[in-house]
């Protein structure tokens, strides 16, 4: 049975979470989810006796599942769980009194344990999907709205949240400039603001031109971007600016649905903005650009971009390491054939 008092500190710490820290709606119900964990690890036992229950939560937490499968958690998701525990002591300990053995001996001990953690590819939309994905066949508005949006995510990054949400005003096609602004509306993790910019992708852009200007002649620039659609007419709702708390749902049930019926495998509208990154990491040519994609993302700092998406693929691994094995000989070949066939195009070469 869960100790009534533990559970009235998590309500009241969550409370505090969402009027103090301002958190979002999804990060207040993980952190629910998180304690609640916490909360069925301690079961009678209030708090302040914490450090007598065995096994410890981080051993605790190993095994236990909500969601009916075998085996256990995954590496991130138990730090994630672990992590949340340890921010709510740090909370008990500085706004109440009695919890004494919350000390921080305790705390240090609320870490991950060792897993076995098998390397798992990222998955990501490549160019060759988004390519494809952009000359797939749409015959509704339905479909041409989704398509639109699909290249929309891996040409700007952005997350599908602030996405859906997005004013008509926000969106400036002519500077490839999206206004990641809240002010005008647009939800954005943390409320951050951020002007930032679409991947200049020729045959992509047509895909997102030909949207924003059909959704432009209907709706003036009064409007979502991912306008709304009425169900009973299948046509634009002019002015609509009301991003429900569903929005988001609506946008991947309509890729899913759509890639189904022209034959393309499907992504979540994340890995689209995976795709931007690892498509922008890869093409960066020297540390401005690593961090000129680091802010297009809105990224705190360089090294979240890089720990997050500057993990290569096995495939990217393999050429890099192959490329390493080029000797002198090989690339002393490989001038002299390029100068030859420069002098035969009447150009000068020069090292």
């Amino acid at each position: 049975m869960i100790n009534r008092q533990n559970w009235k500190l998590v309500r009241e710490y969550l409370k505090y979470r969402r009027d103090f820290d301002q958190i979002s709606k999804k990060t207040q119900r993980i952190d629910k989810s998180h304690l609640r964990r916490l909360l069925e690890w301690a079961q009678d036992f209030q708090f302040d006796r914490v450090a007598k229950i065995h096994p410890a939560f981080p051993e605790y937490i190993l095994n236990v599942r909500i969601d009916g499968r075998s085996g256990p958690l995954s590496p991130v998701y138990v730090e994630k769980v672990i992590r949340s525990a340890y921010c709510f002591y740090v909370w008990v300990k500085t706004h109440k009194r009695g919890y004494a053995s919350l000390n921080q001996i305790y705390l240090d001990t609320l870490k991950p344990p060792i897993m076995e953690n098998e390397k798992e590819e990222h998955e990501a939309v490549t160019i060759e999907e988004i390519k494809a994905i952009a000359n797939a066949t749409v015959t509704t508005l339905g479909e041409r709205r989704i398509r639109a949006s699909a290249v929309f995510w891996f040409l700007s990054g952005i997350r599908i949240g602030a996405f859906v949400s997005l004013p008509l005003p926000a969106v400036d096609l002519d500077n490839l400039s999206v206004k990641q602004w809240p002010k005008l509306g647009v939800r954005t993790k943390f409320k951050k603001r951020a002007t930032t910019f679409l991947l200049n992708i020729p045959g992509l852009l047509e895909v997102v031109r030909e949207w924003d200007k059909e959704v432009r002649e209907i709706c003036g620039n009064e409007g979502l971007w991912f306008a709304q659609v009425s169900p009973d007419t299948c046509k634009i709702i002019p002015g609509a600016m009301m991003a429900g708390e569903y929005r988001s749902s609506i946008a991947t049930r309509d890729l899913k649905q759509w890639l189904k019926k022209v034959g393309l495998p499907y992504h979540s509208p994340h890995k689209f903005r995976h795709g931007n990154a690892v498509y922008s990491i890869k093409n960066a040519k020297d540390i401005a650009a690593l961090k000129a994609v680091s802010q297009n993302l809105m990224h705190s700092n360089l090294s979240i971009t890089d720990g997050v998406y500057g993990i290569l693929s096995e495939t990217d691994v393999r050429e890099e390491i192959a490329g390493l094995g080029i000797d002198k000989t090989d690339i002393s070949e490989l001038i002299s054939t390029t100068k030859k066939l420069l002098e035969k195009l009447g150009q000068n070469y020069t090292e």
